[in-house]
């Protein structure tokens, strides 16, 4: 009898510093608890991606990683985030998760793009991407998730949110140039998961390229905020890096450069010399959907 009350003893007093140990490196959330020695009852694959370049979407053994770079799996409850994991294509099992959830009600957000970092997520409704983060082709999938007796498996489609705008220069590069930086207001970075993935805020987006000379065209990226066409005013200016020091070499102003989700914006002109905007020809093409827009200036 003393040699078992001796061991449950023993046991108790180790179950309580690793009890201890888990408090101190993190604060429980719901379904952590469950994933001790038990297999996940969530697996998530990503299955397709709508409106993808048309040279992918023939391809019928395309890869995630054809698509995008990044992953994040988010899993919310009561509008709170208690589960997430980010993924990168050079990690091993991209495009899958699996996680262990007690039985409830969630709601479940995946991303695929290919920014620098991933974006803040703590709020489903405010899924920031940022300047440093930079901002690529994104695509959503967002539904509701029950999880009951039985394991849940889910293959997901993914559909684009995004606009692209993309310039497409006539005129030569400035031999000291080293980086081109684009500035531009009237899209978003911020999307609402819950709300189809549409932009929820004003923002003021910066996205910066080198300068190799040899390329001709620059594109960046924006989250329109409804489902009609919207306008981006951008700030075009060059820079030559002399040791701790960037001049400013160029810099071009375009207004009214319609976007609209899942269509490309071709903008083509003299981006460098000292003309007006007027002689940039933009267009609306629909290499992502099947809408055309022509727009002049």
């Amino acid at each position: 009898m003393k040699g078992k009350q001796i061991f449950q003893t023993v046991a108790c007093m180790c179950a309580s510093v690793m009890l201890l140990g888990v408090a101190s490196c993190e604060k429980m959330k719901i379904g952590d608890s469950d994933d001790v020695g038990e297999g996940a009852n969530v697996v998530l694959r990503v299955g397709s991606f709508e409106q993808v370049p048309f040279s992918l979407a023939r391809t019928r053994s395309k890869a995630v990683g054809d698509v995008c770079t990044r992953l994040n799996f988010l899993v919310y409850k009561d509008g709170e985030r208690i589960r997430q994991e980010a993924q990168q294509a050079d990690g091993e099992g991209f495009g899958e998760a699996q996680f262990r959830l007690p039985q409830g009600h969630y709601y479940l957000v995946v991303l695929a793009h290919s920014s620098d970092g991933n974006p803040t997520s703590t709020n489903p409704r405010k899924i920031a991407f940022t300047n440093s983060t930079g901002y690529s082709d994104t695509f959503l999938y967002a539904d509701s998730l029950v999880v009951e007796s039985t394991d849940v498996e889910r293959s997901l489609n993914l559909k684009r949110i995004v606009s692209m705008v993309r310039f497409i220069f006539e005129d030569p590069v400035p031999a000291k140039a080293d980086r081109i930086q684009f500035y531009y207001t009237g899209g978003s970075g911020t999307l609402d998961a819950a709300n189809d993935g549409w932009g929820v805020v004003q923002s003021k987006q910066t996205q910066w390229r080198d300068i190799t000379h040899t390329e001709k065209k620059f594109e960046i990226y924006t989250i329109p905020h409804v489902d009609e066409t919207e306008y981006l005013k951008v700030t075009a200016t060059t820079y030559q890096q002399e040791g701790d020091n960037e001049n400013i070499l160029t810099e071009k102003e375009i207004e009214d450069i319609p976007v609209l989700r899942n269509h490309i914006t071709t903008c083509r002109g003299y981006l460098f010399s000292p003309v007006y905007k007027m002689n940039f020809t933009i267009t609306v093409d629909d290499e992502w959907d099947k809408d055309t827009i022509d727009f002049h200036f």
